[in-house]
């Protein structure tokens, strides 16, 4: 029984031999007697956003025997072909995908060496290209309102605009110059402003927002529409050495030595003008020796009482181009503006902080709207002060006109 189970083992153990002989080859005939060679991967592969396109990106792989990049997409339905030219992983290669849909894309990256053998292949996925739907919801940088552009001295204009959004870049302006030739100039997204050294005054400015969807995008989208910004009013100040106080009978008078003509004697000193108590509303008229419609005028405070005693809080500016009724009533007069003034801080009377100091000491602005009326005598009608007292004063004003 040991002699024939011995036997039995041997003869399957020869059997295991010879089947392992003849089936340890098979697999050549499969592969048509060649082994199989992968060629190296790149690394690195990414994208850059693009609109209605992707720009991909990788570094070359090591592997000298690299002939051909290939580019698959669309489950392999799309793809392009690009030489390879480099084997320095430092070196980048960058391969723009055109004619893309606004949608999110899987690509697929393939190396072939010099025999044709491609590498296994690596993906990258969740690509987005982007398109008119996003361009849709880009709006165009908004402008400061509160104040929205400066004049100088040397004639240029600066624009002020609020924050950058996020992705914001730049933004563009056209206008026109002083020449009559249509000009643009632009700002990056870090600056909230941008000086037109050339600017026509009067002539229509139009700017337009440039955005980037993602960081280190392909592709930079422009807002669809330019807006128009706020019409800008070359101003002037007017020439003090004009004007002349009007004393008509039913103006108030001065008191204190603190006459009428003391708030255009250029300085910003005491005295300037005062009237006598009395009741309110009380007005004042003032002949600018020249006709000119109104931009801006300018008042500065008795620092003595900031925001306080006779200083004014609420007035009115009435204007005319005729000689005034020598009667003194308001015939022939037209309201140009109503203004409160404005103090920084907010803080309650008798308490003023160093922005209300520094604001009021700058003169205090007040604009005129824009309705192109021309006066050469303004009146003022006084109808509350700061300490709420039955008299006014202030120490100096400058009116500006708007030029043509």
């Amino acid at each position: 029984m040991k002699i024939a189970f011995n036997l039995t083992v041997f003869l399957f153990m020869c059997l295991a031999i010879v089947g392992c002989k003849k089936y340890d080859t098979d697999y050549k005939s499969f592969l048509d007697n060649h082994e199989i060679t992968y060629p190296g991967l790149a690394s690195g592969f990414t994208y850059h956003a693009g609109n209605l396109r992707t720009v991909l990106v990788w570094h070359p792989s090591p592997d000298p025997s690299i002939k051909t990049y290939v580019v698959k997409w669309n489950n392999g339905r799309d793809s392009l072909k690009l030489d390879a030219t480099s084997h320095d992983p430092a070196d980048s290669i960058q391969l723009s995908i055109p004619n893309l849909q606004e949608y999110v894309y899987s690509f697929h990256l393939l190396t072939y060496d010099d025999k044709g053998n491609p590498s296994i292949g690596q993906d990258l996925n969740n690509v987005r290209v982007y398109g008119p739907a996003y361009q849709s919801t880009l709006l165009n940088r908004a402008y400061n309102t509160a104040n929205p552009y400066v004049i100088h001295n040397d004639g240029s204009v600066t624009l002020n605009f609020n924050k950058a959004d996020t992705g914001n870049v730049a933004t563009t302006v056209k206008y026109t110059n002083k020449l009559g030739a249509s000009e643009e100039r632009s700002f990056v997204a870090d600056s909230s402003s941008i000086t037109l050294p050339d600017y026509k005054f009067g002539t229509e400015v139009q700017y337009r927002s440039s955005y980037i969807p993602v960081k280190n995008a392909a592709d930079i989208f422009n807002a669809l529409t330019y807006d128009k910004f706020p019409t800008i009013i070359g101003v002037a100040e007017m020439d003090k050495s004009l004007f002349k106080a009007v004393y008509l009978p039913t103006d108030v008078g001065s008191a204190y030595g603190w006459e009428l003509y003391f708030l255009w004697d250029k300085s910003t000193n005491e005295p300037g003008f005062h009237t006598p108590g009395t009741d309110f509303p009380i007005w004042f008229t003032i002949d600018l020796g020249q006709s000119a419609s109104l931009s801006q005028l300018k008042l500065w405070q008795r620092m003595s009482a900031l925001y306080d005693v006779g200083n004014a809080k609420r007035f009115e500016v009435w204007g005319t181009n005729n000689t005034p009724d020598p009667s003194g009533s308001w015939n022939g007069w037209t309201q140009l503006a109503s203004f409160t003034s404005y103090k920084p801080s907010g803080l309650p009377r008798g308490q003023n902080s160093d922005d209300d100091k520094k604001f009021a000491e700058a003169g205090e602005p007040f604009n005129f709207p824009a309705n192109g009326l021309t006066v050469r005598y303004i009146r003022f009608k006084i109808l509350e002060t700061w300490g709420e007292t039955n008299y006014f004063h202030a120490i100096e004003i400058s009116v500006f006109k708007q030029l043509k």
